[in-house]
C-alpha cells in the first residue's frame, strides 16, 4: 500500500521538477538577454577602442610631442608672454588665450605613457625635455614680470599660491581628457588636448616667475608646488589611459621590479597630495567660519534699541593653537553683562563657532562719531539695495519692452496674411483705475489701420480679429480701435 501511495505521489513531483527547471532556465535566458543589454546599449558606448588608433602612431606621436625645441620652443615663449599678461591684468580671456597655443603637453604626456609601456629611454627623453621646458617658462615669465609695466598681486595669481585638491581634480581629468585625445585616430575633434592640459600648467609656471622677478618666496613655492602636483597628477592620468587601452610592454621587467616602481609612484601621489588636502580642508574651514560668523552677527544681534556698526572677525586654524575672535562695535541702549555671556555660550551650540572669543565694544548716545558712523552706514545700506531694486526693474523693463516690440512685430506680420486690408497695426498694455484711483486691472489696446476704401467695399470681420487677439495675447480684456489710413 505504501508503495502505491509513493507512485501516485510521482507525476506530481516530476511535474514540479520539471517547472522548477523551466523556472531556471527562464530565469537564466533573462539575466543573459540584461547582460547583453548593458554591454551593447551601454558599456559599447564608453569603449575607447573603436576609434583608438594603433600603438606605432600613439607612440610616434608621443615621440614627435616631447620634442621642445624650433618652432614648439619659440611658440612656448609666446604663450608664456601671453599668459603673463593675462595674469598681470587679471584678464582670464587672455591666459585662455594663451593656453590655446601651448606645447607643454608633450613631455608631461610622454612620462605617463613611457611609465605604462615601460619604455625608460621615452622616460627619460621626456624627464629631459620636461625640465628645458620648465627653466624656458621661468626664465620667459621672470624677464616679462621684471619689465617696467605695472605688477599688482592680482587674484589670477594669489589664485596659484594656495592649491587644492580642485586644482589636482582639474589637473587629473584635464590629463584624461588630452591622453584620450592623444590615442584617437582623428585628432581633430572636440577636445584640444593642449589645452586641456595647459589649463592646470600654464598660470603656477607664470606665477612662480613672478615670484622670482618680485623676489617674494609665497608665491615661488605656491605656485612651485602647484606646478607640480598639477603636473604628477596629469603623468598619472595618461599613464592610467595607457594601462587602460593594454598597450604592449615595450621593456619586460621582473615582478619585484614592477612593484618597486608602483610603490614609488604611490608614494610620490600620496606625499604630494597631502598638504593640499590640508590647504582644502582649512579653506573650506575659514569659508564655514566666514559665513557662520556673519550669520551669527546677523541674527544674535538682532535688537530694538542697538545696532551693530561694524563687525570683524579673525580666523585661526586649530594648529595655531589660538582661538578665533569676533569683534562687534555697537551703538544705542548698551548691553547688559547677562545678555553678552549668554550670546557667548550660544556660539559654539547654535552658531557653530568653537573656539571662538566675542569682543563686544559699546557706546552711548553721547558718542557722535559712532551715531554717524551707524548712520552712514544706514544710509549706505539702504542706498545700495534701492540701486539693486532699480537696477532689477530697469533690466525688467529692458526685457518687458524687447519681448513686446518683438511680440507685436509678428503678430502684425500673421494679422495681415489673413486681413489683407489691413495696414498696420499697434498693441499696448495699460492699468486702468477706478475713480478712487486705485488700480483696477491691465488692459490691452489695440489700435488697426485699414486701407482707405477697406470699410466701405469689404469691411473686414472684426470677431474674427478679436478672437485672434484673445488667443494671441491671453487674455479678453482687450479694446480694439480702428482708424482708417488717408
Amino acid at each position: 500500500m505504501k508503495d502505491l501511495n509513493n507512485k501516485g505521489k510521482n507525476p506530481a513531483n516530476q511535474e514540479n521538477i520539471e517547472n522548477s527547471a523551466y523556472t531556471e532556465a527562464d530565469n537564466k535566458g533573462k539575466e543573459r538577454k540584461f547582460r547583453n543589454f548593458i554591454k551593447e546599449k551601454l558599456l559599447d558606448r564608453f569603449t575607447l577602442s573603436d576609434d583608438a588608433a594603433s600603438q606605432d602612431e600613439i607612440n610616434a606621436n608621443v615621440h614627435k610631442g616631447i620634442m621642445i625645441k624650433g618652432s614648439n620652443l619659440w611658440v612656448l615663449i609666446f604663450a608664456i608672454f601671453i599668459a603673463s599678461l593675462g595674469l598681470n591684468i587679471n584678464s582670464t580671456a587672455v591666459i585662455i588665450g594663451a593656453m590655446l597655443i601651448s606645447p607643454l603637453m608633450g613631455p608631461i604626456i610622454g612620462v605617463g605613457y613611457s611609465m605604462g609601456v615601460y619604455d625608460f629611454n621615452l622616460l627619460k627623453e621626456s624627464f629631459r625635455n620636461f625640465l628645458i621646458m620648465v627653466i624656458v617658462s621661468l626664465i620667459t615669465s621672470a624677464i616679462f614680470f621684471t619689465l617696467p609695466l605695472i605688477s599688482f598681486d592680482q587674484s589670477e595669481l594669489l589664485a596659484r599660491t594656495q592649491p587644492t585638491t580642485y586644482d589636482i581634480l582639474i589637473a587629473f581629468f584635464g590629463g584624461l581628457a588630452g591622453m584620450v585625445a592623444q590615442t584617437r585616430k582623428d585628432r581633430t575633434g572636440t577636445v584640444i588636448p593642449s589645452v586641456a592640459i595647459a589649463t592646470a600648467l600654464m598660470p603656477p609656471l607664470c606665477t612662480v616667475g613672478y615670484g622670482l622677478a618680485t623676489m617674494q618666496l609665497r608665491f615661488i613655492l605656491g605656485a612651485l608646488y602647484l606646478f607640480t602636483i598639477n603636473s604628477i597628477f596629469i603623468a598619472l592620468a595618461a599613464f592610467m589611459i595607457t594601462r587602460i587601452m593594454k598597450f604592449n610592454i615595450v621593456l619586460e621587467i621582473d615582478s619585484i621590479r614592477k612593484r618597486n616602481l608602483n610603490r614609488l609612484m604611490i608614494a610620490i601621489i600620496v606625499f604630494t597630495t597631502i598638504p593640499s588636502v590640508i590647504i582644502a580642508i582649512s579653506i573650506i574651514k575659514r569659508s564655514s567660519f566666514d559665513s557662520n560668523y556673519r550669520y551669527f552677527v546677523e541674527q544674535a544681534f538682532d535688537f530694538e534699541k542697538t545696532i551693530v556698526v561694524e563687525s570683524s572677525a579673525q580666523y585661526y586654524p586649530l594648529y595655531r593653537k589660538k582661538p578665533s575672535s569676533i569683534e562687534v562695535r555697537l551703538f544705542g541702549e548698551p548691553l547688559s553683562d547677562d545678555v553678552i555671556n549668554n550670546l557667548k555660550n550660544q556660539m559654539s551650540g547654535v552658531y557653530h563657532l568653537p573656539r571662538t572669543d566675542l569682543i563686544v565694544r559699546q557706546s552711548d548716545h553721547n558718542d557722535s562719531g559712532i551715531a554717524i558712523t551707524a548712520l552712514q552706514s544706514s544710509y549706505t545700506d539702504l542706498i545700495n539695495e534701492k540701486n539693486r531694486q532699480i537696477s532689477h526693474l530697469q533690466e525688467q523693463l529692458s526685457s518687458i519692452r524687447t519681448i513686446d516690440t518683438l511680440a507685436v512685430s509678428a503678430m502684425t506680420r500673421e494679422l495681415g496674411i489673413f486681413v489683407p486690408q489691413i495696414e498696420g497695426m499697434s498693441l499696448s498694455r495699460h492699468v486702468s483705475f477706478n475713480i478712487d484711483g486705485a488700480p483696477k486691472d491691465t488692459i490691452f489696446i489695440c489700435i488697426l489701420s485699414f486701407q482707405e476704401d477697406a470699410v466701405s467695399e469689404k469691411a473686414p470681420d472684426m470677431d474674427l480679429i478679436r478672437h485672434w487677439l484673445i488667443n494671441r495675447t491671453g487674455t479678453d480684456n482687450i479694446k480694439i480701435l480702428v482708424e482708417q489710413s488717408l
